[in-house]
């Protein structure tokens, strides 16, 4: 059983609109941060493609975040690492448009495994069962955690093929961290939350 001590939190980003153009219109976030949209009863903010949002065009992104008209919150789940862009639905011929650019707070690129993983029960109280079902790791892999500010707090090497992992976690600050498990250049990557 793991017992590690947890530091940071998941950080809210605001982004208002100025007339009818979002501001800021541009932004950096870390993977597990969430966006609050701040904005009049004339505007909303709806994920788009590149291509839709390169020529002013406002059909959504299907599986994108849409925000209702005046405003509201796009949790860290639909921010996957990379570019999002949205526009105002009705105000996106006139170029009322925005970025939010999703960083992997590790700086490490993403791979995913063709194993089965699961940890669960996400979120919990700090309690987590890490479950590797028929993997394709070898004989030995890395578990890595870190917090949301991207800084490693807990690594550890097995040698044999663990597959169940007590992480005890209870008593810890609530908040968003990220376990990363790797095997040559294959990562999985999950995000958990301590309530």
């Amino acid at each position: 059983m793991l017992s590690i001590a947890f530091t940071g939190f998941s950080e809210t980003w605001t982004i208002v609109n100025s007339g009818f153009e979002f501001s800021p219109d541009d932004i950096e976030i870390l993977l597990g941060d969430d966006v609050l949209f701040s904005l009049g009863s004339i505007h909303n903010a709806v994920e788009v493609s590149q291509a839709t949002w390169e020529a002013n065009g406002n059909t959504p992104l299907p599986g994108g975040f849409a925000v209702d008209f005046g405003g509201g919150t796009v949790l860290a789940e639909q921010l996957t690492t990379g570019t999002h862009y949205y526009v105002c639905t009705p105000h996106a011929s006139g170029g009322m448009k925005g970025m939010i650019t999703v960083q992997n707070p590790t700086g490490i690129p993403v791979n995913p495994l063709k194993s089965t993983i699961a940890i669960y029960p996400n979120p919990s109280k700090g309690k987590f069962q890490l479950d590797i079902i028929d993997s394709q790791f070898a004989n030995q892999y890395s578990l890595e955690i870190y917090d949301a500010r991207g800084q490693k707090i807990f690594s550890t090497s097995q040698n044999s093929q663990q597959t169940n992992i007590n992480l005890d976690l209870s008593g810890y600050p609530a908040g968003f961290y990220f376990v990363k498990l790797f095997e040559g250049d294959l990562l999985y990557n999950r995000k958990i939350l301590i309530q």
